[in-house]
């Protein structure tokens, strides 16, 4: 048996005890390969032996691979989203720049929002109501000009982010932390059906897994992945946003914060972050100069 690059990606994550730093060192490993257009056993034991793996570890994962139990995961997955991997022409570049990107994404709604110059938006899952005037002053305008809003589907922020998307007819992506058939939180399950139709969700997870609590630092990775900047909302001191932030400088991404009072909670990590070094947002403009940057009049 032998699959094409595609089917491989799609295959290599969902194989147990699987992580990034063996899928980004396959991945690396088949750049190296040009020539390469097929994964047999044959091959794929080359490969797993040049990364130092154990011939047992090897043996193991190799008859992961080509299992019936792994076909039938791929053909529900198949079933009810779309999936891209690392080796379609349709893969972002900007993500796949990323210190270790996802091979495979699984999605529902329109890959042509791809296309689209991308800003993350993150921040607190308990927004004030300084933090919904500034998104509500910020975001509208530049959602008009075209701009593509990636957030995760969270409570607070995130959510808010994607209304203000849809109700100014922008574009918007999720990147959700369970399968595209969970969602969480559950008071968000008729925004997720909007999206699927109208806009577009990722998940590196496939159809049917629960939330955990390491999945979604690792979706964080992601949105910071597909944006040329990450915009923090509001964020106290330990928050979850700053995890993105953080992503984001380490991906050479543009980190843009909301300034806040000096007495708020909420916008310790926001004040942090600019006394940092990150651009602080007084207008729509000041976001433009850094997301359309090659297309700025």
């Amino acid at each position: 048996m032998q699959l094409t690059l595609r089917d491989f990606f799609m295959r290599l994550p969902l194989i147990p005890g699987i992580g990034h730093g063996t899928t980004t060192a396959c991945w690396h490993w088949t750049l190296d390969h040009p020539q390469l257009t097929y994964i047999n056993a044959r091959t794929l034991m080359t490969m797993l032996t040049g990364l130092d793996l154990s011939e047992k570890r090897t043996t193991a994962i190799t008859q992961h691979l080509f299992s019936a139990e792994l076909d039938a995961i791929i053909a529900t997955n198949l079933a009810h989203s779309g999936c891209l991997t690392i080796a379609d022409a349709a893969y972002p570049e900007q993500l796949k720049e990323t210190y270790a990107p996802p091979v495979a994404l699984f999605f529902l709604g329109d890959i042509r929002l791809l296309h689209a110059p991308q800003l993350a938006v993150v921040g607190t899952r308990h927004p004030t109501p300084y933090a919904i005037r500034a998104m509500r002053l910020l975001l509208p305008a530049v959602v008009e000009r075209g701009i593509c809003l990636v957030s995760g589907l969270a409570q607070g922020v995130d959510t808010m982010t994607h209304q203000v998307a849809l109700a100014h007819c922008g574009k918007t992506i999720a990147v959700i932390g369970t399968g595209l058939d969970r969602c969480y939180p559950a008071a968000n399950r008729d925004l997720m059906t909007i999206l699927t139709h109208q806009q577009l969700i990722f998940s590196e997870y496939p159809w049917g897994t629960q939330g955990a609590r390491h999945h979604f630092p690792e979706r964080n990775r992601i949105i910071a992945g597909l944006s040329q900047s990450v915009l923090v909302i509001e964020a106290a001191h330990h928050s979850g946003s700053l995890i993105t932030a953080n992503i984001a400088l380490q991906e050479n991404r543009n980190v843009l914060a909301v300034p806040g009072t000096i007495d708020g909670k909420n916008s310790v990590g926001t004040n942090e972050l600019i006394l940092a070094g990150a651009k602080p947002i007084l207008n729509s403009e000041h976001i433009m100069e850094e997301v359309l940057v090659d297309k700025w009049p």
